[in-house]
């Protein structure tokens, strides 16, 4: 009766040449999919702008060492990803749209705070308290607007390709306005993107409270929420051992770039702002590439998140290599921009096999009641490796760099037994989709 009624009123406003009263719930959850891309891609503008000057700001604002700065940085970094934890316990209770406007707002207040001068501590508290709200909630309401695995995992690859468009332009954008107008002008632009930001997201409130269902798929009926629960807990030092390598782009990298490294290749200036941004190319040139290579040889999550570990692994190594290098040596410590963006390369490559696989992991596994905790907890966990990132870089001014490289190295290639023990457990939950573990 009811698949009749509707097939009568679609009918009947399809005669009338009036709109279908009857929603249409795949194009509906594309809407919000779409809005919620949009939504992120303007916030991780502001948001790498921040990140790409941070490092380069402590020093010359505020004259800290570079091992302060390092170290400052890692705080900023594991407050900003820590309090997602707590974020997500909120939405559970109050609602993820409610928690994502607030958290725009507060972001926007530290934006302003930046450009303003105000004291650090309460522009990071600021971006930490609108981060804790904004960013867990968001990923995980894009989980929750999906049925199955399948269109998950594409909604994933989507808002991960839109986090990186948002942030193409931000090393760029930053480098030239804090070079030519100074840094108030950096984080005014970042304060703005957020208002527009913020308005894109309240044009799509009609649709994730209809929407945002929490649903999970069947396939993990058999499977007890504490077998869920205990496998997203396992794969939480991956993901610290995976973001404590990955976020030396905006320190240790950084200064490689800076006193390292050529400012210029092929008669182009490449300041050490741009690789950010030159990242962010890299990822949504890979991504093509690396859906095609998944495609052709299909590979379970651990394989994925396993070659993720090794290639972050190798980017390190080139580093070390660089630091070792004959032009290191010869060259007054200059070195070509070509290993740095080899090592961009790898981490590139990296990370698209383990930042949305852990992500849409969460959403899939997390029971209804806990999956912004959850997402919260896979956060905090990245929160972790932050500031480990931020902490390990005080050993950047006391070890010889090609030693610094090696640790890093090191310590992404711990996560590769970790991920080899848990195989037959990532098999059993998941129901050993996606080929071999």
């Amino acid at each position: 009766m009811q698949a009749t009624s509707v097939a009568v009123a679609t009918a009947l406003s399809a005669v009338r040449g009036t709109p279908s009263p009857i929603p249409d719930p795949e194009r509906s959850r594309s809407r919000a999919l779409l809005f919620a891309c949009l939504t992120i891609a303007i916030e991780r503008f502001a948001f790498y702008q921040v990140f790409s000057l941070y490092t380069l700001f402590l020093v010359q604002r505020y004259g800290l060492t570079d091992a302060q700065a390092t170290t400052q940085y890692g705080v900023f970094l594991g407050a900003v990803y820590f309090t997602p934890f707590f974020g997500g316990a909120i939405s559970d209770r109050v609602g993820a749209w409610r928690s994502i406007c607030l958290g725009i707002l507060l972001l926007m207040a530290a934006y302003v705070g930046f450009s303003a001068g105000l004291p650090l501590l309460i522009c990071v508290t600021l971006l930490a308290t609108g981060m804790g709200l904004f960013k867990g909630n968001l990923t995980a309401l894009v989980g929750s607007l999906f049925d199955s695995h399948t269109e998950r995992d594409a909604a994933y690859s989507r808002f991960y390709w839109s986090v990186n468009l948002g942030s193409l332009p931000a090393g760029f954008v930053g480098g030239f306005l804090s070079a030519h107008y100074g840094y108030s002008a950096a984080f005014g632009s970042c304060a703005a993107a957020t208002v527009v930001c913020l308005l894109v997201f309240w044009q799509a409130r009609s649709l994730f409270p209809e929407q945002a269902r929490n649903t999970k798929t069947q396939q993990h009926h058999d499977i007890s929420e504490r077998d869920r629960i205990a496998t997203i807990l396992t794969l939480l030092p991956i993901a610290a051992l995976f973001f404590c390598a990955y976020h030396q782009g905006g320190s240790s990298l950084t200064l490689f770039a800076r006193d390292h490294t050529r400012q210029s290749i092929a008669s182009v200036s490449l300041s050490p702002p741009t690789y950010q941004s030159i990242h962010s190319a890299l990822v949504l040139g890979l991504t093509p590439l690396l859906s095609l290579i998944f495609r052709r040889w299909p590979a379970s999550t651990s394989v994925k998140l396993r070659v993720g570990m090794s290639l972050c692994s190798l980017s390190f190594l080139v580093m070390a290599d660089a630091s070792m290098s004959a032009s290191f040596a010869s060259g007054g410590g200059h070195v070509s921009p070509l290993w740095l963006l080899a090592s961009y390369t790898l981490l590139s490559m990296a990370e698209l096999c383990v930042a949305p696989m852990g992500f849409s992991l969460v959403s899939q596994l997390a029971p209804s009641r806990y999956s912004g905790l959850l997402m919260g907890l896979w956060l905090a966990a990245i929160a972790v490796g932050n500031l480990s990132a931020g902490l390990l870089g005080r050993l950047w001014a006391r070890w010889s760099h090609a030693e610094f490289f090696g640790l890093l190295a090191a310590t992404s290639a711990l996560a590769i037994p970790i991920l080899w023990s848990q195989k037959s457990r990532l098999r059993r939950v998941l129901g050993g989709k996606g080929g071999p573990a």
